[in-house]
């Protein structure tokens, strides 16, 4: 009988227990607030933790239990995941709401152009993001080629435009970064955010060394500098020196001899996927370009794609030595000679 009355107790006891349990996840999950239009924005960064997530959730008191959260996904919803963005969130909704609210997708979309990219792989590169859950997006890849390279000076009006060529496109000045993009964006306002965005954290801020640097060159001519380096270099040491041999060069007549604009010149390959083709051969450096820079003296007509602030800065502070070759080896590490039996003994020995 007393094995009875133990058994009868430790059920109730976990009876009361479950019910508790359950009551506190109900609560917590169908917590109502006053809803009303009034909406915050809530942005989740690319590669961002679930965990960090909840707690952001938590602390803008949207979810009032990350645990609760944590259950409801593992049981109602285990295949969800949160997509970058920036969404629309309405106080008070209950869980179940707000995750649906996540699973229609953000209200904006972060996007990410790297730098090294030329006009027309960075309007593929948008459009791939931009149209990942979004097929009715407006984005427009022949228009963005098309603004970029014929009709921007109809739209914008920043002050380092006033620098570049009246023949010059906007290769080299749309310029890499996250970006945070409405859905229905188009190509017109994706460039003005890119030009913006130059503007303010390139131009404005570096004007003096931009405009009144020691190499003597123009503010655009170091920009085509800048574009080849960032090609040329994958990291960031030693790319001042690069800088400084290709303006050297130039000042010298010799030709800069780049293989990245060679790259440029030849365009999409087909057989490799790849719009900067890698397997060159020596028919590919004989091509008739302006922007073969083995063959012709001088720089390339325009830059050859959009560098970052560290080949820009490189280049308008290149660092003056007496090398004017160099090469990088399999490892990407740069090694640098001063006559041309030193850059043959550098292939042999890291090529």
């Amino acid at each position: 009988m007393n094995k009875l009355k133990i058994i009868i107790f430790i059920l109730l006891f976990l009876f009361i227990i479950l019910t508790g349990i359950f009551s506190w996840y109900e609560y917590n999950i169908n917590l109502k607030n006053n809803i009303n239009t009034n909406y915050i924005n809530f942005s989740i960064s690319p590669n961002e933790k679930m965990g960090d997530i909840l707690n952001s959730l938590k602390k803008d008191k949207l979810i009032s239990s990350i645990t609760s959260a944590y259950i409801y996904l593992y049981v109602q919803q285990p295949l969800f995941s949160f997509y970058p963005g920036e969404y629309r969130i309405y106080k008070g909704e209950d869980l179940e709401s707000l995750i649906n609210t996540f699973n229609n997708g953000p209200f904006y979309k972060i996007i990410y152009i790297q730098s090294g990219l030329r006009i027309s792989e960075q309007a593929n590169v948008i459009r791939n993001q931009l149209s990942i859950s979004n097929p009715k997006y407006a984005f427009s890849v022949s228009n963005f080629k098309n603004i970029s390279h014929f009709e921007f000076h109809k739209y914008y009006h920043y002050s380092f435009l006033n620098y570049l060529p009246s023949n010059a496109t906007l290769e080299g000045f749309l310029y890499p970064g996250y970006y945070n993009v409405p859905f229905n964006a188009n190509a017109k306002y994706i460039i003005g955010l890119e030009l913006q965005s130059f503007e303010n954290n390139v131009f404005l801020k570096h004007k003096l060394d931009f405009l009144y640097n020691p190499d003597h060159l123009s503010f655009y001519q170091n920009m085509i500098i800048a574009s080849i380096v960032r090609r040329e270099t994958i990291y960031n040491k030693g790319k001042s020196i690069v800088a400084n041999i290709f303006i050297r060069r130039f000042f010298l007549g010799i030709p800069l001899g780049s293989d990245a604009t060679v790259q440029y010149a030849l365009g999409f390959d087909t057989n490799e996927n790849n719009w900067w083709r890698t397997n060159i051969t020596g028919q590919d450096l004989e091509v008739n370009s302006p922007y073969n820079t083995r063959l012709y003296k001088g720089l390339p007509p325009t830059p050859i794609c959009s560098p970052g602030i560290n080949s820009i800065m490189a280049t308008f502070n290149s660092t003056p030595t007496d090398y004017l070759y160099f090469l990088a080896g399999k490892n990407g590490q740069l090694h640098f000679a001063t006559s041309l039996s030193g850059q043959n003994a550098n292939i042999s020995k890291y090529l």
